[in-house]
């Protein structure tokens, strides 16, 4: 009689072929891709990939079609949602009627071939990968440098002031690596309802692959009040990383240096982890957070930790806007019970926020 480890062997590969999705089991084969675009695709968005406005087709669908040798936009697009919309169309993503669904027309290889082939189309080495644009988490920074808007509101369970914190971030990509960031801090507590602090910098991408992205970053944070103090200069790396199709893992480094005395500062070390488990924006995606802080002249008992489990929720049928909610949870002992995070993201760069609902 065979081991049963052994026999269960065999149902193991299945399963995780089947979990696995489609574009990783399958070596694309450009020359087909390219036969497929020419036959498919070209008349609409041009044979170089760059649509002719002029083109009669062109006009007759009222709008015009993506410019796919744009290296931003190409790079900035993952390939999983660009085969996507080649199976089922532009409105199953929440994009154009007029990107018509080939599910029945192409086969799973000839998707991910013309996908490829599509990619294949304009150098895209200098930009990082949207692959690399992974859920934005709740305290871990983020590494990918994107066009986006976030709003985050933070209740704090604290006895006798229970403050709630909401911070304004907005995000904007510059060149092929940079992102400018701005950040306005909003508090409201027993003593004060006003804003507080408001931060500028800038983030860099250094690294990255289809499966790993390096940023760096810095933040000057400048208070309203100047009499309270100089302001806060703070620095990061974030890295983030796909441990598997269904498994995405960040991490982020955080210095504060106040500006009247710098080692007065801390440090932060933060991680997250979502389990995505549909290629589906607009579903529930699960996640855990850890995060740490302690002061850079430490003693016993200084260092914070804490927990956050969240769940993110695709808004939109393209994932461009998405809630994340979380409940921090203390690890060590803290000042406050609980914190309750609510978190809004618009990713402009993909639409405005009404479309795709």
């Amino acid at each position: 009689m065979l081991n049963p480890i052994l026999r269960a062997r065999p149902l193991l590969a299945s399963a995780i072929v089947l979990l696995l999705p489609f574009s990783s089991l399958h070596a694309a084969d450009l020359q087909s891709g390219k036969a497929v675009f020419t036959s498919t695709c070209a008349v609409c968005h041009g044979p170089a990939g760059s649509p002719d406005p002029d083109n009669p087709v062109v006009q007759g669908l009222g709008v015009v079609p993506a410019d796919l040798s744009d290296p931003l936009f190409n790079s900035r697009e993952p390939t999983g949602d660009w085969e996507m919309v080649v199976k089922y169309g532009g409105h199953a993503m929440g994009l154009a009627v007029q990107m018509p669904p080939h599910s029945e027309s192409l086969s799973d290889e000839q998707v991910a071939d013309v996908t490829a082939y599509v990619k294949s189309l304009v150098d895209t080495s200098a930009y990082p990968p949207g692959e690399m644009n992974l859920f934005l988490p709740t305290r871990t920074k983020k590494a990918f440098p994107e066009d986006e808007v976030v709003y985050k509101g933070r209740y704090s369970d604290e006895p006798g002031e229970n403050p709630l914190k909401s911070v304004l971030e907005i995000e904007k990509r510059i060149g092929k690596r940079g992102q400018g960031i701005l950040e306005l801090v909003h508090v409201n507590d027993a003593l004060r309802s006003e804003l507080t602090e408001v931060e500028v910098g800038y983030k860099h991408a250094l690294s990255w692959s289809a499966e790993h992205i390096l940023s760096g970053a810095v933040i000057y944070a400048i208070p309203v009040d100047s009499g309270d103090s100089d302001g806060e200069l703070q620095t990061y790396l974030a890295y983030g990383t796909e441990l598997s199709p269904a498994w995405v893992l960040q991490s982020s480094l955080r210095l504060k240096f106040p500006m009247d005395k710098a080692s007065d500062g801390a440090a932060e070390l933060a991680g997250s982890l979502h389990y995505v488990h549909s290629p589906w924006p607009r579903r529930v995606f699960p996640g855990l957070e850890v995060v740490g802080e302690t002061p850079f002249r430490s003693r016993n008992g200084d260092l914070e930790w804490t927990a956050l489990p969240q769940v993110r929720i695709g808004l939109t049928r393209g994932g461009h806007v998405a809630l994340n909610l979380a409940l921090e949870l203390p690890l060590s002992d803290q000042s406050w019970d609980n914190r309750v995070w609510v978190t809004l993201l618009w990713d402009f760069a993909d639409g405005g926020f009404f479309k795709g609902w």
